[in-house]
This record gives C-alpha cells, sequence and structure tokens, in this order.
C-alpha cells in the first residue's frame, strides 16, 4: 500500500506530501490540483514503462515538463506496485464518463494480434460466423463472388490488350514521320512528374508550417497562461500584503518623536536630580565639618566656661571694681559674626541660610557688646593678678595648646568669652546647615518623583513605538519599509501583469480577463490533446516557412502553366493527327483507360480476396476463446452486481457497452445502452471492478494492486451513488486492493465511512 505521495516539484505542487490510506478520499474544487495528484500517481506507478515518444508521456512532459518529480513511500513489508502505462489507464484508472474497456490507442505497445483482438470485440462481432463468411467469399466462384469478377476481368483485359495493340500498331504506321508527337508527349509527361514533385514539396512544407503554427499557437497560449498565472500570483501576493498599501511611517515616527522628547525630558530631571544631590551633599559635608569643629570647640569651651567662673568670682574679691571696653575684642566679635554669617548665607542661597546668617549676626552683636566689657577690681596687686593668671593658663594648656592671655584680667576674661562664643556660633551653625539640608532633601525628593515619573513616560513612550509594529508583524522600521516597498513593487508588478493580460486578450479578440482565461485554457486542452509541443522563439522560422511556401506554389503555378500549354498543344497535334487518322487515337486513349481501370479493379479484387483469407484466420481464432471469455465475465459482472441489485442478471457479447445486456427481475433483457445514465454507469462500474480484478488473478491467486479513481460517481443520483460506494466497499473488503478516490464533492467521504463503515483518509485540496 502507498503510504505517501511525495511532491517535491510536480506540477503546482512545491515540498509537498500526501498521507494516504487503505481508502482514500482526494476532494478540492477545479484548479485545486486534483488532476495533477493523478498524473503523479500515473508517472510514479508507470515509471519502468516511461517512453518520452509516446503520446502519453509527450502530454506529461509538455505539461509538468522532463524535470517533474514525483516519489511513492509504500507501507514497510509492502512490495512495491509497478504498471505499464496502458495497463494503468485501461485498467486500474476509472475515470468517470468511460463505459468501455478499450485497448489503448497507443497500440504500438502491444502485440498486433491483441490490437485487433479487442478492436473487433468491443464493435460486437460474431468471430466465428464472420470466419466462415470471409473464407466463403474468398474461396467461392459463384455469380458476383470476388472469383467470378476476378475470372471475367481477367479475360477482359486479355481482349483489351490484343486491341491496344493492334490500335498502336495501325497509329505507328500513320505517325510513322510525325516526331511532333512523341516529343510533346514526352515533355508534357516531364512537366507532369515536375508538377507532381513540386506539388508534394509544397504539401510537405504546408503541412510543416502548420505543425510550426500551432507550436507557436501553444507556445502563445502558454504564455497567456503563465501571464495569467503570475497575474494570479502577485494579486494574491498584494493581498497577503493589503495592510502595507499606505505608508502609515508618519505615525510610527510621530510615537518616535515623542518618545525622543520623552528621553530629553528624562535627561533633564536626571541632570536636576544630580545637581540636587549635588548640594546635599556638600550641605552634609558641611554639617559634619562643623559638628567637628564644634565636638573639638566642645572641651575648650566648657573649660574656658569654668576659667571664666574662677576669674569672675576672682575679680568680684571685695573691693572697687573698674569696667573698661576693649573695642579691638567687640569689633573683632563683631567681624567674625559677619565673618561667619556670610559663610551661612552664601552656603545656602536660600531663605533659610539667610535668617541663620541674620541670628549669627544678631549674636555676634551681642556677644561683642558683652565681651568686650572688662571689670579690674582695683585692690588687687599687680603680682597677684599675674600669679592668678598664671594658674589659669595652665588650666587651660590642658585643654588647648592656644597661648591663654596672662596680662591682665581683662584680657583673660576677653579671650574666653571669645572661646564660647566661637564654640556657640558653631553649634547655632551646624543646626542652621542641618534645617537647610532637610528643606533640600524635600526638594531633591520631589526632583525624583519629577526625574521617576518622566522615565515612566520614555518607556511608555518607547513601548508604544515598539507596539506600533505588532499588528503589521514586523520589528522595526526597515522592516515595515521593506514589506511597503515590497507592496509597491507588486503592485507595479500586478498592474503590469494586468496591461500585458489586457494586451494579450486583445490580441485574441477577448473583452474580458475572463473570457480571455476560458479561451487560453480551451485552446491550451486541444492543442495537448493533439499533441502539440509548444515553440516559442520561432516566429523567424515560420515567417521563411511562409516565404518558401509561396515560392513553391508559385513554381507549381508555373509548371502547371507550362503543362497546359504543352497539353494544348498536343490536343492540337492529336487533333491533327486525328483527323489524318480517322479517329485512331482518341480510340486508343479510349481502350487504355478502361484498361488501366480494369487492372486497377482486378488488383483491388485480388486483394480482397487475400485480405478474406487472413482476416478468416484471425476471427478462427478469435471464435475458440471470445464465447468462453464473455460467458465467464457475464458470470463475474453478474455476482458482483448482486450484492447490491439481487436477481440481476449480465450477460456480454463484446468489451463495449454496445455488446452488454441487463436482465432484471421481471426477465426483461435490455441493451446497457438503452438504460438510464446513472444505471449504465453502474453496471459499468462493476464491470470494470471485475475486469481489473480478473487482470490480477494469477495461479497463485489474486495479486496486490489498487485503483485510482477521477469523478466515477459525477452521473449517479444519492441512491446509485450509495450502491455505487457499496459495490467499491465489498471490492475493497474482498481484495484488500488500496483505492484512492479524486473527486469534487466534499460530502463523498462522509458518505462511504458513515454507510459502508470503511476507515476513509480524507485529503482535502485547495487552490494553489
Amino acid at each position: 500500500m502507498i503510504k505517501r505521495l511525495e511532491l517535491p516539484d510536480f506540477g503546482k505542487f512545491r515540498k509537498a506530501g500526501l498521507e494516504l490510506g487503505p481508502f482514500t478520499v482526494i476532494t478540492g474544487p477545479n484548479e485545486a490540483g486534483k488532476t495533477t495528484v493523478f498524473d503523479a500517481l500515473f508517472d510514479t506507478l508507470c515509471a519502468e514503462s516511461r517512453h518520452e515518444g509516446r503520446p502519453l508521456w509527450k502530454n506529461m512532459a509538455s505539461r509538468y515538463t522532463a524535470l517533474r518529480k514525483a516519489e511513492l513511500v509504500w507501507e514497510e513489508g509492502f512490495p512495491p506496485l509497478s504498471f505499464g502505462d496502458n495497463e494503468f489507464i485501461e485498467i486500474f484508472a476509472i475515470r468517470g464518463g468511460q463505459l468501455g474497456v478499450n485497448h489503448p490507442e497507443n497500440k504500438g505497445a502491444s502485440a498486433w494480434a491483441l490490437a485487433a483482438e479487442n478492436t473487433l470485440l468491443n464493435a460486437g462481432l460474431n468471430p466465428e460466423a464472420l470466419a466462415l463468411e470471409l473464407a466463403d467469399k474468398a474461396g467461392t466462384t459463384r455469380k458476383g463472388s470476388v472469383q467470378a469478377k476476378i475470372k471475367r476481368l481477367r479475360e477482359t483485359i486479355k481482349d483489351h490488350e490484343q486491341a491496344i495493340a493492334g490500335l498502336k500498331a495501325e497509329r505507328e504506321t500513320v505517325l510513322a514521320g510525325a516526331q511532333q508527337g512523341p516529343r510533346l508527349e514526352a515533355e508534357k509527361k516531364e512537366k507532369e512528374s515536375a508538377l507532381a514533385a513540386k506539388n508534394a514539396e509544397l504539401k510537405s512544407k504546408k503541412a510543416a508550417l502548420e505543425k510550426l503554427a500551432a507550436s507557436i499557437r501553444r507556445a502563445a497560449v502558454m504564455a497567456g497562461l503563465t501571464a495569467l498565472r503570475e497575474l494570479k500570483e502577485a494579486r494574491e501576493a498584494m493581498a497577503a500584503l493589503a495592510a502595507f498599501a499606505k505608508d502609515e511611517t508618519p505615525k510610527y515616527r510621530a510615537l518616535q518623536a515623542a518618545h525622543q522628547e520623552a528621553e530629553r525630558n528624562l535627561a533633564a530631571a536626571e541632570a536636576t536630580v544630580g545637581e540636587k544631590q549635588a548640594t546635599v551633599a556638600a550641605a552634609t559635608t558641611a554639617i559634619e565639618q562643623l559638628e567637628e569643629r564644634a565636638r573639638l570647640q566642645k572641651p575648650q569651651s566648657e573649660c574656658a566656661a569654668g576659667l571664666a567662673i574662677k576669674l569672675g568670682t576672682y575679680a568680684s574679691a571685695p573691693g572697687k571694681i573698674f569696667k573698661t571696653v576693649n573695642k579691638g575684642l567687640r569689633y573683632g566679635v563683631w567681624a567674625a559674626g559677619a565673618l561667619l554669617a556670610a559663610y551661612a548665607a552664601y552656603s545656602g542661597h536660600n531663605t533659610v541660610a539667610y535668617a541663620a546668617a541674620a541670628g549669627i549676626l544678631g549674636a555676634a552683636v551681642l556677644a561683642g557688646i558683652k565681651f568686650s566689657v572688662t571689670e579690674k577690681p582695683g585692690i588687687h596687686t599687680a603680682e597677684e593678678i599675674k600669679s592668678f593668671l598664671t594658674l589659669m593658663a595652665a588650666d587651660w594648656a590642658g585643654v588647648s595648646q592656644e597661648p591663654f592671655p596672662a596680662e591682665d584680667l581683662e584680657a583673660g576674661r576677653a579671650f574666653l568669652a571669645k572661646v564660647q562664643a566661637e564654640y556657640a556660633a558653631s553649634v547655632r551653625a551646624s543646626g542652621d546647615k542641618a534645617a537647610e539640608l532637610g528643606a533640600l532633601a524635600v526638594v531633591v525628593k520631589t526632583a525624583v518623583l519629577n526625574r521617576d515619573g518622566l522615565r515612566r513616560a520614555a518607556e511608555e513612550a518607547q513601548k508604544a513605538g515598539l507596539a506600533w509594529f505588532v499588528p503589521y508583524g514586523c520589528t522595526n522600521e526597515s522592516d515595515y519599509q521593506g514589506k511597503v516597498s515590497e507592496y509597491k513593487k507588486l503592485s507595479a508588478r500586478a498592474a503590469d501583469r494586468e496591461q500585458r493580460v489586457l494586451a494579450l486578450a486583445g490580441g485574441n479578440s477577448c473583452k474580458t480577463e475572463d473570457e480571455f482565461k476560458d479561451k487560453m485554457f480551451a485552446e491550451n486542452g486541444d492543442l495537448e490533446r493533439r499533441g502539440v509541443v509548444p515553440a516559442s522563439g520561432m516566429e523567424a522560422e515560420f515567417g521563411q516557412l511562409q516565404k518558401e511556401a509561396k515560392t513553391l506554389d508559385g513554381q507549381a503555378r508555373d509548371i502547371e502553366a507550362a503543362l497546359n500549354k504543352v497539353k494544348a498543344d498536343l490536343q492540337t497535334n492529336l487533333a491533327v493527327s486525328g483527323a489524318r487518322l480517322g479517329g485512331l487515337p482518341e480510340r486508343l486513349n479510349q481502350v487504355e483507360t478502361v484498361l488501366e481501370a480494369d487492372k486497377e479493379e482486378l488488383a483491388d479484387l485480388e486483394l480482397q480476396a487475400d485480405a478474406y483469407l487472413i482476416a478468416s484466420g484471425v476471427f478462427r481464432k478469435l471464435a475458440e476463446t471470445s464465447a468462453m471469455a464473455f460467458e465467464t465475465l457475464g458470470k463475474e459482472v453478474t455476482e458482483t452486481l448482486r450484492a447490491i441489485i439481487p436477481e440481476v442478471h449480465a450477460e456480454f457479447r463484446g468489451f463495449e457497452a454496445e455488446g452488454a445486456a441487463v436482465t432484471d427481475a421481471g426477465g426483461i433483457t435490455r441493451p446497457v445502452k438503452s438504460l438510464s445514465t446513472g444505471m449504465r454507469d453502474l453496471f459499468m462500474l462493476a464491470a470494470r471492478l471485475t475486469i481489473a480484478r480478473r487482470a490480477r488473478l494469477g495461479p497463485e491467486g489474486l495479486a496486490p494492486a489498487l485503483l485510482v479513481l477521477d469523478e466515477p460517481f459525477y452521473t449517479l443520483d444519492g441512491e446509485r451513488e450509495r450502491l455505487a460506494l457499496k459495490l467499491l466497499a465489498n471490492f475493497h473488503r474482498s481484495t484488500g486492493w488500496q483505492i484512492i478516490f479524486l473527486t469534487k464533492d466534499p460530502k463523498l467521504a462522509g458518505a462511504a465511512s458513515i454507510a459502508e463503515g470503511l476507515p476513509v483518509t480524507k485529503i482535502e485540496l485547495k487552490i494553489r
């Protein structure tokens, strides 16, 4: 069994394959490829008998070229089948509308006797009766028979020959001195011979001209079909790319511009965030520096506070106290406060910084006023004061390397006040910077939120740009533009092909494309059936042949004119001689004409008698086998038919429908040709199945085979189609042969599966 039909390159199929089963139904509309599948099966199953010179194979080559390729994959363990080309077409391929079982027209593939036997049997003749009748016609001498006519003609010919001899002798005597007649007669024969040769040459040239014209027309038809196919392919390709008919790139580029704008906004936001984060980092560093300074100043400030208490206690001892203003210290504190305030304002550049600077400046003013005033007791001596300040300097040296002023009490008090003021300024500056940092954190957070929103907007814009290509099946703008360009090229190609088709249609007197298509297919089918091989580029040779034929025709006319003149001269000469001879030439010519006619008739009769004898022998041999063969065939067909139509009886007098009859249950016998179309096709289907079975029946039993049926049911109604399916199902079960259906009817597979319970493999072909 064929498991798979591979079609790497066959007709309209490219790199295709069909999975086949024991009972396969292949459906599809016209032009879907059913005929191509049939031809592929023929090409592969009959490959061993392939001969490119035979009509069957010539048609295959012209339809699919010699490079066609199809292969069969056989079920494991099943021996591959092989058929002769005529054997397959005439026995194992059943096509709709074929009633008889004819021997192949390609008789060169078979013995002459087999071809003659088939032809005569198909004609419905009785071989035995014909053999006796022909033998009688060849041998009898009764009146009116061939032998009687031959005897009479021989006697008549003898009389005519004697009469002609006498007339010629008389004519030669009269015309002994005449020279013109023989010369004209010889010239006449020469001209007649030349005219016959020239006419034969002209006939051969015209035949070659007609053959070449048909080949050129076939090439033109094939070119028309090619143009129609290319137009169809271009239109189908345009339909597949219909979404690219209008270039929508500006829409994508608008999305792309929006994405680029979003990216620019994002970059600006990123820069702003970076700038703000740098400001926060600078503020953090400043705070760390201020905190570090305050940390270092704290022990000194605490020590200065203790020493200041001691100094105050020492200075507040009973006695008179003198207050003095140290202007240098006051201005120094104010200058330090001003510098610190300016630094705070410059570092922040905002309201908080300016407020902190104002606070520092105010504190510096108060501190300058307070610490610039010193009190001097008037009761301590200079040595006491110096000793006291020396002790304080020793205490101060424990926390700082900065020298303590030991000149007088006011200088010491001012120094200690300065240390405390510097520590207080550092603490305040650190707090102010911390407040500034908090404000900056809010600003940075806002900038980050804004940046993140812009990033999402940029990502959405990017996604929108990429998503724009999805409905078109593209990945980027280059891909999309490529398909738009491809559509434009296809559109231009389709327009070009359409103009070409319209031009060809006009040249073929067709008003529409469909009319042109129908005409091309019809002409191609006719030329293909005639075995015409297309020939393109032969117009120059065709023109040359036309010129040569015209030249030959002119030459033949010239020779004919010269011959007519010679005949006229000869008739004049004969008339003159006849006048002298008393009509002797006319009588001689008349007798010669009758003699030639008698000889021709005698030759025909002798050939007819020989043919009767040869045919009698052939029919005698046929008579020995035909009766038994027809009787056996009738019984087998009857047995096949009774599986679906009880009590029917079939008989054969020949293999054609005219030689078959059916007797129904009522005993009425009718020739198959008198049956309805559906009943006749049903009967002949049974006959074809029976003959196919007999063709594979040998001494070892029924050999494997298969059947390929191409639209066998198109004339059957629903009931007879059901009966035909039953016939095939019974045949399939009894033989085990693989059956392959080709049909336009999509319901046939379901009908076979439901009605007969067959495991149907269904294949649906689409128009390519």
